[in-house]
């Protein structure tokens, strides 16, 4: 390589550092007077003020316009941090008393108001005047969130309800444990044998067909233990990935008294018609297409008669079991606490057949990713929505492996479905634990619409940072820092002994970006760390294996659409810009980019100013701020040290050659002069 290629490369890397430190910071623009606060709106509407207010807003347009009647006043869309300038949150008001005009996006959300198709009027709070069917909906949707939470497992309750019930438990006692012991046995056999090994894919078929046939429960609690490699080999999970959730409908004269029941009225009220046939069956519920009597088509979600009760009493069954067949797993050498598995899930699925918590979930998902434009999230009718019944949105549409979807908007929706799972676990921390492919459709505008909220889960602060440290240290190769990692989370018990899962992790996981789609994909990962994690002393909390299984199953969905689509490449520059713009992430940006004596790896620094510049929402001048910031901390001398040398010798460098140059040139001109 010649000097002056040399000097070019540290040139570039200079300009890059030199136009981050010089990008302006962005600046908000506010027009704020004391007034009343009126809620938050959202999707095109025009919302006409009468006096003088304060106006949360949401999803505006690039601008909003205000006129008094007399003038128009533009102010600028405020971008705010986390948002990615998709959502502006402006505090706007205006002394008048000519109506006020402020274009918007849809939805009233909270506050008072009317809402029309073409426009919308708000008044003082005092005195507003709204239709009444606006009017039902808003208080319905108030109660729902006000109201006490439904049912939830409680194991004590449990003990004294069904102490009474003793047939019914022997009964299905008997349907539990006579399986399930019997397998175990089976398996302890092989154990004695040495065929265990050999016998375990058969085993696991065993396995996943006794889970199958036994019901709501089980047929739940298979699809949670096929993400948990801490609980079981490789080859059982894979085996309980195939269970399906489908069961046959339920007859519809049943159906239908359980709707009259919660609505606590005749559904000729309330639905104009409702389609015979449900349009899915599954473990829980099932789904019929109906019409209200305004005319607009819905989704009617109807829970399977005694669910609760069915569910309730399996999960005190295998609670009642748990210690038994803990003692049995033993003698595989296998310490694994089956109660606290027992109880966790049994949280989880009280959650999920609460159906206004499912109703709850979809409007927190709408206010946190409903500003998204390539994402649609169904509206909630909350006045004909119960804990048993759930009415929402018809939303038209196709799957995402519709073959009469171009391959183009294919490739856009995997694009949109992978960038906003990772904003909801990595950025939000609220997320779609299930997106699957009947749960994600294309609408006819080319728009990802989610469906299913029943299944949710939270990732706390540290939790996200954590799994972004995970990812590059993995990234990076770094296994040991990955094992350090995994203590602090709890992972793996303080004490045990790191040098074997290193060696393990370092033999067992690809080069991440090197490696081609056939041989690094997210489903080859997990099934090496699966192995790993079932070996060694793992411990996984529900948050990780909820990542775990959204992860698998948005990649199984992502290669269905496009064969040769790859996660982890799509991913890293939405991780590339959360460690360049997140000050808690600087002691990741740190290990990254600086040696270990504090000289800058510009080469690396560069790769990832690339990567993070493919994600579409990434702020360079935050990032020219934090990076500025944190050479600039009074601890950070070595660094500023380092990075002085390397301007000092580019300088040098380009002072030599440029020397060089002109004397070679003066050489050459010289004779003909």
């Amino acid at each position: 390589q010649t000097p002056m290629a040399s000097a070019m490369a540290a040139a570039k890397s200079a300009v890059v550092v030199l136009c981050l430190c010089l990008v302006p910071s962005t600046f908000a623009f506010h027009a704020a007077h004391a007034g009343r606060s009126l809620g938050f709106l959202s999707l095109p509407h025009s919302l006409t003020i009468k006096g003088s207010y304060t106006l949360p807003t949401s999803t505006l347009r690039q601008t909003m316009s205000l006129s008094d009647g007399n003038s128009m006043y533009s102010i600028p869309k405020e971008p705010q941090p986390g948002i990615r300038g998709r959502t502006a949150r402006l505090a706007l008001s205006t002394d008048v008393t000519e109506d006020v005009v402020i274009p918007t996006r849809t939805r009233l959300r909270r506050g008072t108001g009317t809402q029309k198709r073409g426009s919308t009027t708000l008044r003082d709070r005092g005195s507003a005047t709204l239709p009444r069917d606006q009017e039902l909906e808003l208080e319905a949707q108030e109660a729902a969130k006000s109201a006490a939470i439904g049912n939830r497992y409680d194991p004590s309750e449990a003990e004294q309800y069904f102490k009474l019930r003793t047939i019914d438990v022997w009964k299905r006692d008997l349907q539990i444990s006579v399986p399930f012991t019997s397998f175990l046995g089976q398996v302890l056999v092989d154990w004695q044998r040495g065929v265990e090994l050999e016998n375990r894919r058969k085993r696991a078929k065993e396995f996943m067909e006794i889970i199958a046939n036994l019901g709501p429960a089980f047929i739940k609690a298979g699809q949670a233990l096929s993400s948990r490699p801490d609980l079981l080999p490789p080859e059982y999970l894979q085996e309980l990935q195939k269970l399906q959730d489908r069961l046959p409908p339920f007859p519809n004269d049943v159906a239908f008294r359980i709707i009259e029941e919660e609505l606590k009225m005749p559904m000729a009220e309330v639905f104009e018609r409702v389609e015979p046939m449900p349009v899915a069956a599954a473990s829980i519920g099932q789904v019929y297409k109906g019409y209200l009597k305004s005319g607009e088509a819905v989704a009617i979600k109807v829970q399977r008669p005694e669910c609760e009760k069915v569910i309730a009493l399996d999960i005190y069954i295998l609670r009642q079991l748990s210690g038994t067949l803990s003692q049995m797993i033993k003698l595989l050498r296998r310490d694994i606490d089956l109660r606290s598995v027992v109880e966790e899930f049994g949280k989880l699925i009280y959650e999920e057949i609460d159906y206004l918590q499912e109703a709850r979930n979809a409007e927190r998902f709408a206010e946190l990713y409903g500003s998204d434009p390539d994402v649609y999230v169904p509206r909630i009718f909350w006045r004909f929505s119960r804990r048993k019944m759930l009415v929402m949105e018809w939303v038209e549409g196709q799957r995402l492996t519709s073959t009469s979807i171009p391959k183009e908007q294919k490739t856009k929706l995997v694009r949109s479905m992978v960038q906003c799972s990772l904003q909801q676990m990595l950025d939000k921390g609220f997320f779609h634990a299930d997106p699957h492919g009947g749960n994600l459709l294309c609408t006819p505008d080319g728009k990802l619409c989610y469906l299913d909220f029943g299944m949710m889960s939270n990732v706390e602060q540290f939790q996200r940072y954590g799994i972004l440290e995970a990812v590059i240290h993995m990234v990076n190769r770094d296994f040991e820092s990955l094992c350090q990692l995994y203590v602090r989370l709890g992972f793996i018990p303080v004490g045990t002994d790191l040098a074997p899962i290193i060696t393990a992790l370092n033999d067992a996981l690809p080069d991440v970006l090197g490696s081609s789609v056939e041989t690094f994909n997210i489903k080859n990962v997990i099934g090496e760390l699966g192995d790993i994690m079932y070996k060694f002393p793992f411990k996984l909390p529900p948050y990780y294996t909820a990542i775990v299984r959204c992860l698998g199953v948005l990649e199984g969905l992502a290669i269905q659409v496009d064969g040769q689509f790859k996660i982890i490449n799509d991913a890293y520059p939405y991780i590339a810009s959360r460690v360049l713009t997140d000050p808690q992430l600087q002691s990741s940006l740190e290990y990254m980019v600086f040696t270990n004596e504090g000289k800058l790896r510009w080469r690396r620094f560069e790769n990832l100013l690339e990567s993070a510049s493919e994600f579409g929402d990434w702020d360079m001048g935050l990032a020219g701020n934090i990076f500025i910031d944190y050479v600039f901390t009074e601890d950070k001398e070595v660094i500023r040290a380092g990075i002085a040398d390397d301007i000092t010798d580019f300088l040098d460098t380009v002072g030599l050659d440029t020397f060089d140059y002109l004397r070679l040139s003066s050489t050459a001109l010289a004779p003909s002069l």
